[in-house]
């Protein structure tokens, strides 16, 4: 299976720095920030530095390269927070297309449905890239849309973007990822779906409360391993977000998994 990491890009060799740590692992999945999350500010990325980053992808034999769009970003926003969201996710864009990134997944983030379509399509137009656009299932609270397979749906229509799965976010929505995976086949959704955040969580079902745990810690017990076991999801890039310290335990319970699911 692919499999691996959201990891760094802090320290002198930058970019260069997740695919370093991937090899340690020896992981073949790469999820990085194109910039700090919580901040506006972009990340220089020279061209020498875009063409020895994709050079040591190959020889380091990453299958899979996505990067995370900021935490800032809400596409259902108005004025100037709007303005600075689909501006950030443009850059984001543009530097998976310099990166040979195959996605930048997104937030929707707060407000009207079809202001966010609206601010999908201003990124996507300002920054061409061949990078697919994914929209991540959120964990709810205030006016977070994408939370249901039907708000995602109601998203996503009649746009060529696709979609990311988060276990953890569909837990404490309420749902089992396999009763998520269901309802979004029976919207039609399942083509699109091209990623997944293999979280477990740490607060209950339906909690609507955010925190990640690692795997086997939290509150998801077997819902996790009931995931592993479905062949829709099993071609799929596998990304965890666990707690960053525990990534090598973490990767060994996945393996372990993966193993126990054949």
């Amino acid at each position: 299976m692919i499999h691996g990491f959201h990891f760094s890009v802090g320290g002198k060799e930058s970019y260069l720095t997740a695919l370093r740590e991937a090899e340690a692992l020896g992981v073949n999945a790469v999820q990085i920030f194109a910039k700090s999350p919580r901040a506006w500010r972009k990340k220089n990325l020279p061209p020498s530095l875009a063409e020895n980053f994709r050079a040591t992808r190959e020889l380091k034999g990453i299958q899979s390269l996505v990067i995370h769009a900021s935490y800032l970003v809400n596409l259902g926003a108005e004025g100037e927070l709007f303005e600075k969201s689909v501006l950030s996710l443009a850059d984001d864009l543009e530097k998976a297309r310099l990166l040979g990134a195959e996605a930048v997944v997104v937030h929707p983030g707060s407000g009207e449905i079809e202001r966010i379509r609206e601010g999908l399509f201003k990124a996507a137009k300002l920054a061409p890239s061949p990078a697919r656009l994914l929209v991540e299932n959120t964990a709810g609270g205030g006016n977070k849309k994408g939370k249901t397979p039907k708000e995602l749906a109601e998203i996503l229509e009649g746009t060529p973007f696709g979609l990311a799965l988060d276990t953890a976010h569909a837990w404490v929505m309420g749902y089992r990822p396999v009763e998520f995976l269901d309802a979004l086949e029976e919207l039609g959704l399942l083509p699109r779906l091209a990623l997944v955040h293999f979280n477990d969580a740490r607060y209950e079902q339906g909690s609507r409360r955010d925190v990640h745990a690692s795997l086997g810690e939290g509150t998801m017990g077997e819902a996790l391993l009931e995931l592993l076991k479905d062949p829709r999801v099993r071609p799929l890039p596998f990304i965890m977000e666990t707690p960053k310290a525990e990534d090598a335990k973490n990767l060994a319970t996945f393996r372990s998994w993966v193993e126990k699911s054949l």
